[in-house]
């Protein structure tokens, strides 16, 4: 992991990019979400949304405007998605959506982040913008076409497992992202922390809205979990390929080599 993890002052234009960004990052969880939610939401309970793509936006604020930012666009951001999607405004949409998302999802991974003083450029140097977006936007879209079908064959929770490999595979099949391979395999675990933790929350949020625990650890926490954790390890990709671009632009904090 990197060795020097400290950053440098800021701004106050970086600051107040920041701030932009945060509005933009809670607007695009929220439209995103809103879309995820309505066509995905699992039939037992109601925004619990068969795979979050969010999550990925998510964890990226959090890494990148760090844990108040992070918290705020993806706590608001999924609670907005919420009451676009369905009228989400009462206690159990607020645990699956602000505190899971905000919580779980943006503040934890920007904290862990920084507490395993791992840079999340990952080392990775790519030149052709246009062909990283190219790659970003086929992953996402072969991810979202993998999981509705074998959602729609009825495998369930199963249904997950082809997208979860094919994500973990992309280093295999991109010969120029190069990645340093030990802070990729802390940041995948975390990935799997945050989304157990946000299921978690989740299941909690549909006992409150009257589930018994086994019903909502299996109706709704299992592919929450799953949904989660593909698209946050497809966050993680996003964060190697444009992270230095985000330092460029003062999106994010320059870490000094």
């Amino acid at each position: 992991m990197s060795e020097n993890n400290s950053l440098r002052p800021q701004n106050a234009k970086d600051i107040m990019i920041q701030n932009y960004a945060t509005v933009v990052f809670g607007v695009s969880i929220c439209i995103i979400g809103a879309i995820m939610m309505t066509l995905t939401s699992s039939p037992l309970m109601k925004g619990a949304a068969f795979l979050w793509l969010p999550a990925s936006l998510q964890l990226i604020a959090g890494v990148w405007l760090g844990p108040i930012r992070g918290l705020l666009a993806g706590g608001l951001g999924a609670y907005g998605a919420g009451i676009l999607a369905y009228g989400g405004w009462g206690l159990p949409d607020i645990i699956m959506n602000p505190i899971a998302g905000g919580f779980a999802n943006s503040l934890l991974p920007a904290y862990l982040f920084s507490w395993l003083k791992i840079n999340p450029d990952f080392g990775t140097n790519l030149n052709d913008l246009k062909k990283a977006l190219l790659r970003i936007i086929l992953m996402i879209l072969v991810v979202i076409v993998i999981a509705i079908i074998l959602k729609e064959f009825g495998w369930g929770n199963w249904g997950y497992v082809p997208s979860l490999l094919f994500i973990l595979a992309i280093p295999y099949f991109l010969s120029d992202l190069r990645v340093r391979p030990k802070e990729l395999f802390f940041a995948v675990l975390i990935c799997v922390v945050i989304s157990f933790i946000s299921a978690m929350i989740g299941v909690a949020g549909s006992i409150v809205a009257g589930q018994s625990l086994v019903a909502a650890f299996l109706g709704t926490g299992i592919g929450w979990f799953l949904g989660d954790t593909v698209s946050c390890i497809l966050g993680l990709y996003v964060l190697a390929m444009f992270t230095k671009q985000a330092r460029h632009l003062g999106i994010t904090p320059e870490i000094p080599q």
